[in-house]
């Protein structure tokens, strides 16, 4: 597990840091061309198995005539040049959204990946599971509900990337302003929460933890 969340679960509470406000490192690949037909996108010019682009991830796309343009979901990387894409789905079982017709294209893929995996260090720090506590007899891999993280995996990672593009900006407080106030929402996420471990490898939940407590939930 390198993630509790994914980029898809970042647009739905800040599409623009695909958009306006994006970290230029970690675009895996951008161009001019695209072409989107319903639920299906195609760019000349570019692999994205080479790219590792998959699902999960967002893609930016801008129409010249502007009547597409926003953040978009990757639902299914279907081969080195074709990716199923969608308007954001309340959830990953809703069927894909067709986000319109059009061709010349300006689109971009940013993956905030690199930050996802420093919270999810960080929060198994603080519920005493490796890999941020090495010597852990257990791991997050042995949380039975990891969708409980998701929350305060997404603030956490906004606030770090607020934080680094607030640095590559000039002046721009509002940059600041969004990482204190994920920073806040974090704190409080990290104290809601409820994780269940399984011990045995049975499938099913033997302990409780929160931070900085462990509790028996049967013997």
């Amino acid at each position: 597990m390198l993630s509790f969340s994914t980029d898809v679960d970042l647009a739905k509470f800040e599409p623009n840091v695909f958009g306006s406000w994006y970290l230029s490192s970690q675009v895996l690949c951008s161009g001019g061309s695209g072409i989107v037909a319903g639920t299906q996108f195609t760019a000349s010019g570019v692999d994205f198995s080479a790219a590792q682009v998959d699902a999960g991830n967002v893609i930016y796309l801008e129409s010249t005539d502007g009547a597409i343009k926003g953040a978009f979901e990757v639902v299914e990387a279907i081969d080195s040049t074709h990716l199923t894409v969608s308007v954001l789905r309340a959830s990953a079982e809703q069927a894909a959204i067709a986000v319109g017709s059009a061709s010349g294209l300006t689109w971009r893929i940013v993956t905030y990946a690199p930050q996802a995996y420093e919270v999810l260090f960080a929060l198994s720090q603080k519920l005493d599971l490796s890999p941020g506590c090495p010597d852990s007899e257990y791991s997050v891999n042995d949380i039975t509900n990891p969708a409980a993280l998701r929350q305060a995996s997404v603030f956490g990672i906004l606030a770090a990337v607020f934080e680094a593009l607030y640095t590559g900006a000039d002046g721009q407080t509002v940059l600041v302003e969004k990482k204190e106030q994920y920073q806040w929402q974090f704190g409080k996420a990290v104290e809601r929460l409820h994780v269940n471990i399984d011990t045995d490898d049975d499938g099913d939940a033997d302990k409780n933890v929160i931070p900085s407590v462990v509790q028996l939930m049967r013997k």
